[in-house]
């Protein structure tokens, strides 16, 4: 019987011997680490301390591990409300409808209480959230340069609506927390489709807290249906810089109780789970 030819080279040179390797030949490099997502379902009690539902997602940039917990809420999409005014900083400043982030707008002499009730620059409109500001913006940028933007750096749904000026704030933009830690790590880095300069300033304006052992760096949004508040929902999103290392993270809340308070649970719920992971210490194995 003849054998086929390729069979019969694997009888002749497939069992030959193979000969030693070579010591000076460079070592293979080792598989990288996959680092695998975690649900944290211990961080429930983080949103039940205060009267809270929703979701965490926290990426250590180091590692590549994501933690979170109610990990399908994470994977939802919601309507960004003012976290949108990071996204809406950096498409300001790269078209150059704000020349920068301390360029001081008039204000429109409208009161609506508060530290709204003054002239604002970008920073300040940021600090306050001042949606005013972020309006009149929104209105000077227009559809086409939004349609660019998220053209070459998506952003969720990339929906605009029929609303320029309010497209953020309920209908129709939506995105997820997931999507938020995705696009944030690369403004982190500056890696996002938008000038370097541009996504340093507005890594400027977004510190919320700097000490000694961290720097917090930050935006919220908070929004509701006119007359309904069934469908309230906040956020808290960005990034934790500590030593030699950054976690990334988005946080997203609806109420769920009498005692519910947003501003409170934002920020209390992210410092608990940035406490539980160690990261705004000085020494997360003794707080020092």
């Amino acid at each position: 019987m003849r054998l086929p030819v390729l069979a019969l080279a694997f009888l002749v040179f497939g069992c030959a011997e193979q000969p030693p390797p070579d010591p000076s030949a460079p070592e293979a490099p080792e598989a990288p680490l996959v680092a695998t997502d975690t649900v944290r379902t211990d961080w429930a009690r983080f949103f039940e301390a205060e009267q809270a539902v929703g979701t965490i997602v926290v990426y250590d940039a180091a590692t590549g591990q994501t933690q979170r917990t109610n990990p399908d809420r994470a994977d939802e999409r919601f309507a960004p409300a003012s976290s949108f005014k990071v996204y809406n900083s950096l498409v300001a400043l790269e078209t150059g409808v704000v020349p920068n982030v301390d360029t001081v707008y008039a204000w429109d002499g409208v009161e609506r209480g508060g530290a709204w009730d003054q002239d604002h620059s970008m920073r300040l409109a940021m600090r306050n959230s001042t949606l005013w500001l972020y309006q009149e913006l929104a209105r000077e940028i227009g559809r086409d340069r939004y349609d660019a933007a998220f053209a070459r750096e998506p952003y969720g749904n990339n929906a605009l609506g029929d609303s320029i000026d309010a497209f953020w704030l309920g209908e129709p933009l939506k995105i997820s927390a997931n999507e938020q830690v995705a696009y944030l790590d690369q403004l982190r880095q500056g890696a996002l489709a938008f000038r370097p300069e541009v996504q340093a300033d507005v890594r400027g304006i977004m510190v919320l807290e700097d000490t000694d052992a961290y720097t917090l760096y930050g935006k919220t949004g908070w929004t509701w249906t006119e007359d309904d508040r069934s469908d309230e929902i906040g956020w808290l999103v960005g990034w934790i810089e500590h030593g030699d290392g950054a976690h990334v993270y988005a946080l997203n809340v609806t109420p769920n109780g009498p005692d519910f308070d947003m501003r409170r649970a934002r920020l209390g719920i992210l410092h608990a789970v940035l406490d539980a992971l160690g990261l705004r210490s000085l020494d997360p194995a003794t707080g020092d």
